[in-house]
């Protein structure tokens, strides 16, 4: 997060490239985490460290306006909402949650060469949500990448199959597959808080955390604890790790959106492929996960998709 001038015009591809890579590892340590362990607490505690990270902007918005004067500093400035406002963010936080649940038990029970692949079916979604909702037209490009990526998906399918894993019956998959439908209704009701409600994207990242907490406290007290026993909990500093790395993961994807000379149809394709590249390859080398080369294909299947998608 550097200072934008004319000798930097490519510095959002730069900070593309760190958020995606650090979204990749962010992958691997909620991966890391939540093998053996129970997913409510995970998300408690991560929304916890989270919220803690954008809560001095929020108090700092709010009493000393000032310091957010600069036009670096701009972007960091947390708006005041209306209630209105405040509740569309709320749904926002809601529909993530619930996306997140479904995700993470998925990557509880799936290798994670299966989840990466799969997951990239959101841009796919999203397209397909935006033809179907706001009526945007697609390009024979955009809807060659849609092809690709259901391709792919029956490619992986037939991959899964090798390691036990049959996509038609299996409740993991299903989940990923609704949680990837969940994240691209996100990125549609990003859309509209955006544009429709001119809610600045530190606004809504900020807020988000705070209620994506208060959500995960009432779960936490709720369900979990009572249930404790049932449902071990063992502490792992990938916890903290997750939640940092998402956390900066996501200022710097700001700061690189903010940028003038970015290319917006450019980023999705930087934050998806490389995600998608950084997690494979660490579940190769590092948990060995099987039956990689029947996997490769799919894996290239998806990037096409990605470009195809973003031209």
């Amino acid at each position: 997060m550097w200072p934008q001038n004319k000798e930097n015009e490519m510095q959002w591809v730069l900070l593309s490239l760190i958020s995606a890579f650090l979204l990749g590892f962010y992958d691997i340590f909620k991966k890391r985490t939540v093998v053996g362990n129970a997913i409510i607490p995970v998300l408690f505690y991560s929304t916890l460290i989270s919220g803690l990270i954008f809560l001095p902007l929020i108090i700092t918005s709010h009493f000393s306006p000032g310091w957010y004067d600069g036009a670096f500093w701009k972007q960091f400035y947390v708006e005041p909402l209306t209630a209105r406002q405040h509740l569309l963010v709320f749904g926002k936080t809601a529909l993530i949650l619930v996306s997140w649940m479904f995700s993470y038990s998925a990557m509880k029970n799936l290798p994670i060469t299966v989840v990466g692949p799969v997951n990239q079916l959101r841009p796919a979604i999203s397209l397909l949500l935006l033809f179907a909702i706001f009526q945007e037209r697609l390009t024979w490009m955009q809807w060659l990448g849609v092809v690709l990526a259901l391709v792919s998906f029956y490619l992986m399918n037939r991959s899964g199959k090798l390691e036990g894993i049959h996509f038609k019956t299996n409740k993991w998959v299903y989940m990923l597959l609704g949680s990837a439908v969940l994240v691209a209704l996100s990125g549609v009701y990003d859309k509209f808080l955006l544009s429709g409600e001119s809610i600045s994207p530190t606004t809504i990242q900020a807020w988000y955390t705070v209620y994506d907490f208060l959500m995960m406290a009432i779960m936490y007290f709720a369900i979990w604890r009572p249930k404790r026993s049932e449902q071990p909990f063992e502490w792992r500093g990938g916890i903290v790790l997750m939640a940092l790395f998402v956390s900066i993961a996501d200022v710097i994807y700001l700061s690189g959106l903010n940028h003038k000379a970015a290319v917006i149809v450019l980023i999705p394709l930087i934050l998806y492929g490389v995600r998608l590249l950084v997690s494979f390859a660490y579940g190769v080398i590092f948990f060995k996960e099987k039956n990689i080369r029947s996997k490769i294909v799919p894996l290239l299947m998806v990037i096409a998709a990605l470009v195809f998608m973003c031209i």
